[in-house]
């Protein structure tokens, strides 16, 4: 009998892998690392030697939080579509996971700064975000950055999705407001076309920006009675952006 036939028991086993006798009858019991031979009577288990590269695949996948559904593409075909697909997938929920820790210490790291606030208003209502129906989310965000350096970043994360929104300000605090873009045309809560002002820091200077980021002139610049110096734009999906001078 060679080493590779010699059956072990589960303790030798565990010991061999690094996997707990615990974790082997799991595994077992759901399908994922069956022994070579369980006793009828006993239900002691025993395994092959060469079944320890597969328990420490399993240990490896497991460590990293993989559910035991995506494990089994991956035994299945190591290197094959479903087994990378489903790792993809378990990348981004570490991302999200990742980024929703992040946001949290931020905002922990803000109490300890400031102390907890609870932001308040005299009207007991204010204005917090508008929602934009563009044609090109992708082309939105690079006209909305190099004309007016908006800063687009996740709002909201969630278990199964992050949301995106050019962002200003911190929430909870004065001047915290999103601008969300509606892409999807089926969406329930896409709006028409929108109007909406920015108070800009060098009217001229911003305007000039906005055509050069690909954006039509709908008012050029021009001094108005009793009010700042204003202008509008048109963005590439065709929203009005006023510009007042600050």
């Amino acid at each position: 009998m060679t080493d590779d036939d010699e059956l072990l028991t589960i303790g030798r086993f565990a010991h061999l892998t690094g996997l707990s006798a615990h974790a082997l009858r799991h595994y077992d019991e759901v399908g994922l690392l069956t022994p070579d031979v369980v006793d009828a009577q006993s239900r002691y288990r025993r395994y092959r030697r060469d079944q320890a590269g597969q328990a420490r695949l399993i240990s490896a996948l497991r460590w990293v939080d993989l559910p035991i559904e995506e494990i089994r593409a991956v035994l299945a075909d190591p290197h094959g579509p479903d087994a990378r697909d489903g790792l993809g997938r378990h990348h981004q929920r570490l991302s999200r996971h990742h980024g929703l820790v992040e946001a949290r210490l931020k905002a922990i790291d803000r109490m300890l700064t400031k102390g907890p606030t609870v932001p308040t208003t005299l009207t007991g209502c204010h204005p917090v975000q508008i929602k934009l129906a563009v044609h090109d989310r992708d082309a939105a965000i690079a006209f909305y950055h190099d004309a007016f350096g908006m800063r687009y970043d996740v709002t909201q994360r969630a278990e199964d999705a992050d949301y995106s929104s050019f962002l200003f300000g911190d929430y909870g605090e004065a001047g915290f407001f999103l601008i969300h873009l509606i892409d999807d045309e089926a969406d329930t809560d896409r709006p028409g076309p929108s109007t909406f002002g920015l108070l800009v820091d060098d009217l001229d200077a911003r305007h000039a920006a906005a055509l050069a980021a690909g954006g039509t002139e709908a008012v050029p610049p021009r001094d108005g009675d009793g009010m700042p110096r204003h202008s509008a734009v048109k963005d590439p999906s065709g929203n009005w952006v006023w510009l007042t001078q600050g």
